[in-house]
């Protein structure tokens, strides 16, 4: 069911407490709340991620009585239309199913989506079907009664696509009037430091943005304490947050998928049974998670 009349746009609103067209920036109020459930949706440059522990981290030390949880979704190639997370399956609709079902695996409060930087480097067509498709998961969020936040995407300098500075564009300003039409908030990163091919931030990008997503979403200061970043509390934490992102990884896309849940699941699929196992552990590492950010939070 689309959400297109005047009536339901208004009690999205009012349910979400976000006015039309809102824009995050230095001084607004944290778009968290204490025990949200995140996660983090998009393709390479959100899957990526996961390579650098600096998000969750500095959310959970700003917040160390939040107790937040934090999922990443992201999915190298992907894009609001789930393309590659049908895997081989040759109906892309179901790529869609299966981002669903990631997502109700998740079980967020508030969704972060980040999508627009692959349609911008794949050209006009890709760049025209992203409104449709951000519209479509945005609402199927919001029917879920799920907090939605948007992240502009920005230009990667080694993206040598003709015409892709008006690509980048359109899709930044796609993502501005979907915002809008759903009264939900937009935020803006800036990068300077990238991979030597221009086509991703490298560990340093990655955490300036960390850093700038981390005051929207939760607020806190500038930064983090140099007394902070250079304690062994800080490095031991890192870790933690890293191995259970790595468990939730193969918790909804473990490595022989193709046995359990594909075209091969009548080879290993009664294994799949084990999958849920995950959950107690990713649940340890959590605990541990903000028992230390406490000791370096506040």
């Amino acid at each position: 069911m689309m959400l297109r009349s005047a009536s339901l746009l208004t009690l999205i609103v009012l349910t979400f407490g976000f006015s039309p067209a809102t824009t995050v920036g230095r001084g607004a109020e944290p778009l968290l709340q204490a025990g949200d459930r995140l996660a983090l949706v998009g393709g390479t440059f959100v899957e990526r991620m996961q390579a650098y522990p600096w998000l969750e981290m500095e959310l959970q030390i700003r917040q160390p009585d939040w107790q937040l949880k934090v999922r990443n979704l992201g999915w190298s190639g992907d894009d609001t239309y789930g393309f590659a997370r049908k895997v081989f399956d040759p109906n892309p609709e179901n790529g869609f199913k299966r981002l669903q079902h990631d997502l109700d695996l998740a079980n967020p409060t508030v969704v972060l989506i980040a999508y627009g930087f692959a349609e911008a480097s794949n050209g006009a067509a890709a760049v025209e079907k992203f409104e449709p498709g951000l519209v479509r998961l945005v609402e199927s969020m919001l029917q879920r009664q799920r907090r939605v936040i948007l992240m502009r995407p920005f230009a990667l300098p080694g993206v040598r696509t003709p015409d892709y500075a008006n690509w980048i564009r359109g899709c930044s300003e796609t993502v501005d009037r979907v915002a809008a039409r759903f009264g939900i908030p937009a935020i803006s990163v800036s990068c300077e430091q990238f991979l030597d091919d221009g086509l991703l931030p490298n560990e340093v990008g990655y955490r300036s943005i960390a850093t700038q997503l981390a005051r929207a979403l939760v607020g806190g200061p500038e930064d983090l304490k140099a007394s902070t970043l250079e304690s062994d509390a800080y490095r031991e934490l890192a870790g933690l947050v890293l191995r259970k992102d790595e468990l939730f990884f193969h918790r909804h896309r473990p490595q022989n998928e193709t046995y359990l849940m594909l075209f091969r699941k009548h080879e290993q699929g009664n294994n799949m049974v084990e999958l849920p196992e995950f959950d107690a552990l990713v649940d340890q590492y959590e605990s541990q998670i903000w028992r230390l950010a406490n000791s370096l939070g506040g």
